[in-house]
C-alpha cells in the first residue's frame, strides 16, 4: 500500500496493544514517519477494557476527529467471559463464532459511541477486536503449524513456550519492549497478508483496516 497523508488515533486497552497497531499501520501504509496519536490510554496512564468503553462515550472521543482523520478502537474480548461486567457493558458471546463475537463487540461500541454519531464517521473507525487477546495475532510470527497460529485462546501461554527460547523472554510481565520487538515483523507490509492469512480474528482486522484506507 502506498504511503498516505492521514493521522491516525489508538484507542485501546493498554499501551502494548497501541505498541502492536502502530506496528500494523507502519506496515500498511509503508510509512515509518506516520502520525499516530495515542488517544487511550495516554503515557504514563494504566489502560483496562472499561476505560476504552468510557472513552467511546467521552467528549475527548468525539473531539479527537478534529486532529485524527482515522481512529481504531482495540479491545480483547477476554474479560467479557470472566469477572463482574456492569450490566450497561455486558454482552453475551457464549458460544458465539469468531465472526459472531466481533460483530456483538461492535454493536456494543457502536452503542456507546452514539449511533447517529457513528453513522457520520463510520468510514473513519475501525474496529481492532481481539478474540480473545491481542497476543493471538501475534501467533502467526512465530507458528507456521496452522492450528497453533490460528489460535485463540491461551495466546500468551502458546507464545511463551517459543518466546525465551527465540527471542530472551517470557511476557507474563506486559513490557512495551517485548511488543516491539514480536510485532515488528509486522512493518514490512508484504508479510502482513501472510500472516493474516493464517490466523481468522487477525484477517478480519486486516481485511476493515483496508478497506478504510482505500
Amino acid at each position: 500500500m502506498e504511503k498516505m497523508d492521514k493521522t491516525f488515533g489508538i484507542i485501546s486497552e493498554g499501551v502494548t496493544d497501541q505498541v502492536v497497531l502502530e506496528n500494523i499501520l507502519y506496515g500498511l501504509t509503508n510509512d515509518k514517519n506516520l502520525l499516530i496519536n495515542r488517544l487511550q490510554p495516554k503515557e504514563n496512564e494504566p489502560g483496562n477494557w472499561d476505560k476504552v468503553f468510557k472513552y467511546c462515550q467521552s467528549a475527548d472521543f468525539k473531539g479527537a476527529f478534529a486532529f485524527c482523520d482515522i481512529i481504531i478502537i482495540q479491545i480483547d474480548t477476554d474479560f467479557m467471559l470472566r469477572g463482574e461486567v456492569p450490566p450497561e457493558f455486558k454482552i453475551n458471546i457464549q458460544n458465539l463464532s469468531v465472526e459472531e463475537t466481533v460483530e456483538a463487540f461492535k454493536l456494543k461500541l457502536i452503542e456507546l459511541i452514539g449511533d447517529e454519531f457513528y453513522q457520520d464517521y463510520q468510514n473513519q473507525i475501525v474496529f481492532a477486536i481481539s478474540v480473545n487477546e491481542i497476543e493471538c495475532w501475534l501467533l502467526p510470527i512465530y507458528f507456521t503449524q496452522k492450528t497453533k497460529a490460528a489460535k485463540m485462546v491461551n495466546c500468551i501461554g502458546t507464545l511463551n513456550t517459543v518466546l525465551k527460547k527465540r527471542e530472551g523472554f517470557y511476557i507474563d510481565e506486559k513490557r512495551m519492549e517485548y511488543y516491539e520487538k514480536m510485532s515488528k515483523p509486522f512493518k514490512k507490509g508484504k508479510n502482513i497478508e501472510k500472516y493474516a492469512s493464517k490466523n481468522p480474528n487477525f484477517k478480519i482486522f486486516i481485511d476493515h483496516i483496508k478497506e478504510i484506507l482505500t
